[in-house]
């Protein structure tokens, strides 16, 4: 068996692969932009970005570290609910970290409240940066323009406005005769609401915005992927409404769907069950 690099970026043996890693990267360290990350949980290596760090605090609480900053060495688990849980059933912090490890009954959902505020907040600054589209008219004419990375819409916004802006967005960039499956269509998501789009943005609510292609979308995706393991953020349920159905072609996520699928359900085939 050949092998493997481990989260120090040295080779050992895979029976001796480090289960932490030797902290957070230094300024200027040459290291991979993605490097493979090893769950505690699962046992399985991932790439980093489908992962969630975690440290120890000096009281010795597992804490979640989504920037990848904190110091001390950090342990990885996929970025999953169930997962999440599973490193908490079976000890696995511990074991990590070869320390007590006093691990919240709550950790998951900790994750899940991090992760969505750590996606919000990266909205304003796409907003800040002038990569946000805001408004039912405004995002409208920007979707006649050009292909959005990802459509927003408040998951209480009114059926009959996301329906028109869905079948807005599906009768300009779906290709004409040409199979769906090489993802025309951006996806859509649908997990936060009007108020909390609205405080996130500065406005009192936000029903209606679209993502630019760009570096800001790339980050905010990859954001989006770690949250979908703790929550849907595609499609939610009930969307769309049947009327829409006609003309977008998508369907609802499931929690701890790949990105890369959701993206690809929401580009074409028959949606499934709605979630319940």
């Amino acid at each position: 068996m050949p092998p493997a690099a481990n989260s120090d970026e040295t080779l050992t043996g895979i029976d001796q692969v480090a289960e932490t890693d030797a902290g957070p990267a230094r300024a200027g360290a040459a290291a991979s932009a993605d490097p493979q990350r090893r769950c505690i949980a699962t046992m399985e290596s991932r790439p980093q970005h489908e992962m969630i760090r975690f440290v120890l605090s000096p009281d010795a609480v597992v804490t979640p570290d989504l920037a990848g900053r904190l110091p001390g060495r950090g342990a990885w688990v996929t970025s999953s609910r169930e997962v999440v849980d599973l490193a908490v059933k079976k000890g696995a912090f511990a074991r990590a970290f070869k320390a007590q490890a006093k691990t919240p009954p709550d950790l998951a959902k900790q994750v899940e409240q991090l992760l969505s505020r750590r996606v919000l907040d990266q909205l304003g600054l796409a907003k800040r940066a002038g990569e946000l589209i805001l408004g039912f008219e405004q995002v409208r004419e920007s979707i006649r323009g050009e292909k959005p990375a990802c459509l927003i819409e408040a998951s209480d916004g009114a059926a009959d406005g996301r329906d028109k802006v869905l079948a807005l967005l599906r009768g300009v960039h779906s290709g004409q005769g040409e199979r769906l499956e090489n993802l025309e269509l951006p996806p859509v998501t649908g997990c936060f609401s009007a108020d909390e789009l609205g405080m996130a943005l500065g406005r009192e609510r936000v029903i209606h915005a679209c993502l630019k292609q760009g570096r800001f979308a790339n980050s905010w995706m990859g954001e989006l992927a770690r949250l979908s393991g703790f929550r849907p953020v595609f499609w939610p349920a009930g969307w769309p409404s049947p009327d829409a159905r006609q003309s977008v072609d998508g369907s609802a996520g499931a929690p701890g769907e790949k990105i890369e699928d959701a993206v690809a359900r929401a580009s074409g085939g028959d949606p499934p069950d709605p979630l319940v």
